[in-house]
């Protein structure tokens, strides 16, 4: 093109409003590109925390003000195409064309639809722009509203391997050792009732709610599952633990070792909320109690008195487990009447036996015994075997609303390993002092709770107890998981833990059909406009537009119509070839000869020879 034709059309005022409409369209359309692009391309456009925790409060104020945007934009880009659109039909028209084409024109102007089975591709074309244009202003809200969103952040980190060889050995190291051992008895007086507490709230209880347990300033759903928090905020107290490290542990700040995989997206955001699905180790056990096996196996529990006062005798038991041959014995100390007798109402006694001992060498790391027998007011558990099968875990855990969830039946096949030596030994041990701690001179705090929850019914009697060993297994496992932690783990003691932290926030979430959708529309819409106003821009060198005349308004076309005597043509002609008549604008000039106006006429027909 001339550079003197471009600058006599960007002269034209009709040429400059041709170039701001696709200017303005261009960079309206661009910023939707770009929006929908970055989506698509992070998957995850998160707000800011400050400006999510305003939607949060004042959501309806914000669909308000994000449907006030949309609706002005949508305007503006109607505005640019229906300028585009009629000054190229005008500069189209100028010529023949047949009347549908004319209705074409018409609604594509007036962003209507009109449909006809013979000019299937152009009404196929006025009806796609149509429906770009009826979903325009949805579009631009659905681009536009902030939505809530779950935004998935990956993250990996390292934990203490309890299956580790190195761990094994010195685990091993410190249960040999005197000093060791002598260490460890502070810290299971400290954590006894919490044994307790992690056992019975273990327990499954029909009809009774769920219980929390919390250990360390960590909150656990039910039960710890033998894992250790692998995230900060639920990572408990944050007192050093001083010396009290290892099997002297009672609690104290253990730290955390995880990362966060925040890539090219912002880290640090808080969010509303946050929730974590973390693969860590855990330990748990299969527990099946049964009544004794009497033929291989055998419970005794026999009394002497030690002392005697006014009213009271002290009794010393001395109960025997034999278990296939295996011995073991736990003495236990209660209070009687002067014969030396217990009441059978008020009065209760409930020893417990580990079997083979935990410190033996026939002690079997994989499968051990507890035996169980109830006296007096709780004569109503007979003898029974409590076979406890432990075992590593590698299982889901969720971190949410402040709590720690461990589904103990969660663990897929091929997941578990039999526990080392030392470590079968250790929970052996704790078991084996807590079920001495339980009994009191007259009662048994186990004892009491069966009575309370169990008594009546033998089957759930016996789950319940397969529950609470259950639940010891695993705090034992916990309070050794974080008494070797609490100092630091040697890197030759981990394992990589992994998971997901899902931020619940506000923001656009990459769904690829929805944007994909409103890519087609706004370029749709873009695309015709441009191509409308550069076909404008291309005629308006050779002949100016005359903007007395509105095609998109009925009033025009109507007076056009009747000032050109194509009545005659529409009541005469055929109803199924009116669309096919051929007509053209014809200037009507004033009496100086100046146009004033427009007249629609038909095209006369070719002559024949």
């Amino acid at each position: 093109m001339p550079f003197a034709n471009l600058v006599k059309i960007c002269l034209s005022r009709t040429s400059l409003l041709l170039l701001i409409t696709i200017l303005g369209q261009t960079v309206l359309m661009s910023f939707a590109w770009g929006l929908i692009g970055e989506i698509l391309l992070v998957d995850v456009l998160a707000l800011p925390d400050n400006i999510a925790g305003l939607i949060n409060i004042y959501p309806t104020e914000l669909t308000l003000i994000v449907t006030l945007i949309s609706t002005t934009l949508a305007m503006i880009t109607s505005l640019f195409f229906t300028y585009a659109v009629e000054k190229a039909l005008w500069h189209h028209l100028s010529g023949s064309i047949t009347l549908f084409k004319l209705r074409t024109a018409i609604a594509l102007s007036t962003q209507t639809w009109v449909w006809r089975q013979k000019f299937l591709t152009l009404s196929a074309l006025v009806c796609a722009v149509y429906a770009a244009f009826a979903l325009l202003h949805s579009s631009w809200t659905t681009l536009l509203l902030p939505t809530s969103i779950s935004w998935p952040v990956g993250m990996y980190g390292t934990e203490l391997d309890l299956g580790s060889t190195a761990f094994e050995n010195q685990l091993r190291t410190d249960l040999n050792n005197m000093q060791a051992n002598g260490a460890q008895e502070p810290g299971f007086e400290t954590i006894s009732a919490l044994t307790l507490g992690n056992g019975l709230t273990a327990v499954d209880i029909q009809g009774v709610p769920a219980s929390m347990f919390s250990f360390n300033g960590v909150s656990y759903y039910q039960s710890t599952g033998g894992i250790l928090p692998a995230i900060e905020e639920y990572s408990g107290s944050s007192n050093p633990p001083g010396s009290a490290v290892g099997l002297a542990f009672s609690g104290g700040k253990v730290p955390v070792n995880t990362s966060f995989e925040w890539g090219h997206l912002r880290g640090g955001l808080l969010g509303n909320s946050r929730s974590y699905n973390v693969t860590q180790q855990g330990v748990t056990a299969n527990v099946t109690c049964q009544p004794i096996d009497s033929s291989q196996n055998s419970f005794t529990a026999i009394p002497s008195a030690v002392a005697q006062g006014p009213n009271i005798t002290f009794l010393t038991w001395d109960a025997v487990a034999n278990c296939s041959g295996n011995l073991n014995s736990e003495l236990y100390f209660t209070a009687g009447n002067m014969s030396g007798q217990m009441d059978n109402a008020t009065d209760g006694f409930l020893p417990v036996v580990v079997c083979p001992s935990p410190s033996s060498t026939t002690f079997n790391p994989s499968k051990f015994s507890v035996f169980m027998s109830g006296w007096y007011k709780y004569s109503f558990l007979p003898t029974i075997v409590c076979e406890v099968v432990p075992y590593l875990t590698t299982v889901d855990i969720l971190y949410y609303d402040g709590l720690i969830f461990v589904d103990p039946y969660g663990t897929s096949p091929g997941l578990t390993s039999s526990p080392s030596f030392p470590l079968s030994q250790y929970i052996a041990t704790v078991m084996a002092y807590q079920a001495k701690s339980n009994q009191a001179m007259t009662k048994n705090s186990i004892g009491d709770f069966l009575t309370v929850y169990g008594n009546n019914n033998v089957s759930a009697m016996y789950n319940e107890l397969e529950d609470y060993w259950r639940g010891i297994t695993e705090f034992a496992s916990t309070q050794l998981r974080s008494g070797y932690s609490a100092s630091g783990v040697p890197s030759n003691m981990t394992r990589s833990t992994s998971g997901i932290m899902n931020i619940l926030t506000y923001g656009w979430q990459s769904k690829a059909y929805t944007y994909i959708f409103l890519l087609v529309v706004f370029t749709l819409i873009w695309g015709t406009t441009v191509f409308a106003a550069g076909y404008g821009l291309m005629q308006e060198q050779d002949h100016a537009s005359d903007p007395s005349f509105k095609l998109s308004d009925p009033i025009y076309l109507i007076m056009a119509t009747f000032g050109g005597r194509l009545e005659s043509e529409l009541c005469e002609g055929d109803r199924k070839k009116v669309d096919d008549i051929t007509v053209r604008f014809e200037d009507v000039p004033d009496k100086a000869g100046s146009v004033i106006s427009k007249r629609l006429v038909p095209e006369p027909l070719p002559k024949t020879a």
